[in-house]
């Protein structure tokens, strides 16, 4: 490339690179303009704005900017319903009916997230340690004679799909074709999540209509089996609550894993950790509060609301900015600053009320085994280029697509 090709490519992307100002009014989620890098200085314009920013976007929707705020419409699922609400500027995918555990309100929602969070209650969690642990030293070991590596495809991958094929009873071709369509699914666009996702759901149906077939002794075997308040679930109703396992268990782990791994690289990080091991822990719910996995995820007003002297009519959509309230200054001191041995760090990574993540013991313990591992194992390991991100996809999450790294 010539000096003048690129400054001609720098200045096109000067023009198309995000302003803060964007935020204020053209606010998009799907706007694959978004990075890492931009995003943090649009959040806060946002809340600098106010608790409340409407956007012209997609038809017109409001932002609840700062944690309070976020964290108290998490809270009140009866104002602020899950029920049909999809994810911001969405509308319902082609007769498929409304049965995810995160698109329903009680009593639905009570009845089907007793089934689900059966399997990883936080009391079960022992039961999965060593297994976690295992194989997270299988992979290490292998890393230990590749020396350089991408902490996302070698690392950050396999653990979730080895978990959920614990958990769910799925064989290797069934984990190597959700992992495909679940990729395809959470990186689409508007112009293609419709397709992407009747692939998904199709697959879905496929796996739970096997299990009604020929039960085993998985526990998705025992949902399909299982009886709540008298009643069997219906095939619908499966489908939705394996789409829970399949989807929030997979991509959200692997963003969350990587970003832990890009943090514990650096020099102050590495030298507090190996300092006083302990800090493990903060060192993981500091990552989930810097880089949540999910940004944001839309709710639906039921009644006229008034947030911080803005009003919301009935029957608007409205995204909970979880990432922004996880950088609030007035909840979080510095809060663009990771500080490894923050406390307390009430962040919002897991959303908040009846709709938190039933996962969430899970995802800490994978990240505190590989924590943990990749320490023991290669200490000195350390960033070979620049994280490749991912961006916003479907509307409100981020991850990582690369990270090149080596050991000594």
């Amino acid at each position: 490339m010539t000096n003048s090709e690129a400054r001609a490519l720098s200045a096109i992307e000067s023009k198309t690179d995000l302003q803060p100002d964007w935020g204020l009014s053209q606010f998009d989620p799907w706007d694959r303009r978004i990075t890492e890098t931009n995003i943090w200085p649009i959040y806060r314009a946002m809340r600098e704005a106010g608790p409340v920013v409407h956007s012209d976007a997609l038809g017109g929707f409001w932002s609840i900017t700062r944690y309070q705020e976020v964290r108290a419409a998490a809270l009140d699922h009866r104002n602020f319903s899950s029920d049909h609400a999809l994810e911001i500027g969405k509308q319902n995918w082609t007769g498929r009916p409304r049965t995810r555990l995160i698109e329903t309100d009680p009593p639905e929602h009570t009845r089907q997230r007793k089934a689900m969070q059966a399997p990883i209650l936080q009391k079960r969690m022992g039961e999965f340690s060593d297994g976690i642990r295992t194989s997270v030293k299988e992979l290490l070991g292998r890393i230990a004679e590749l020396k350089e590596f991408d902490i996302v495809t070698d690392l950050a991958e396999p653990i979730p799909q080895e978990v959920l094929g614990q958990i769910l009873g799925f064989d290797l071709e069934t984990r190597r074709r959700n992992r495909e369509l679940v990729r395809r699914f959470v990186h689409a666009d508007l112009a293609t999540s419709e397709d992407a996702h009747a692939d998904f759901w199709a697959f879905l149906i496929e796996t739970i209509q096997d299990r009604l077939r020929h039960p085993g002794d998985d526990f998705l075997s025992q949902l399909c089996m299982s009886e709540v308040e008298g009643q069997r679930f219906s095939e619908s109703e499966l489908v939705g609550m394996l789409h829970g396992f399949a989807l929030a268990g997979h991509h959200t782990a692997i963003d969350g894993i990587s970003s832990l791994l890009i943090h514990a690289s650096k020099d102050d990080v590495k030298a507090a950790y190996i300092a006083d091991p302990s800090i493990g822990t903060q060192i993981v719910e500091e990552t989930l509060r810097c880089d949540p996995p999910i940004h944001l995820e839309g709710r639906t007003t039921t009644t006229d609301m008034v947030i911080g002297g803005v009003a919301i009519p009935a029957g608007e959509s409205v995204a909970l900015l979880y990432g922004s309230a996880n950088h609030d200054d007035s909840f979080f001191p510095s809060p663009e600053e990771f500080q490894p041995t923050r406390s307390p760090n009430q962040h919002l990574s897991f959303g908040y009320g009846i709709h938190m993540c039933i996962g969430l013991h899970l995802a800490r313990l994978e990240m505190n085994t590989i924590l943990d591992e990749m320490f023991k194992w290669f200490p000195s390991y350390r960033l070979t280029g620049p994280p490749v991100g991912t961006g916003m996809v479907f509307g409100h999450h981020m991850g990582w697509e690369s990270i090149p790294a080596a050991i000594e």
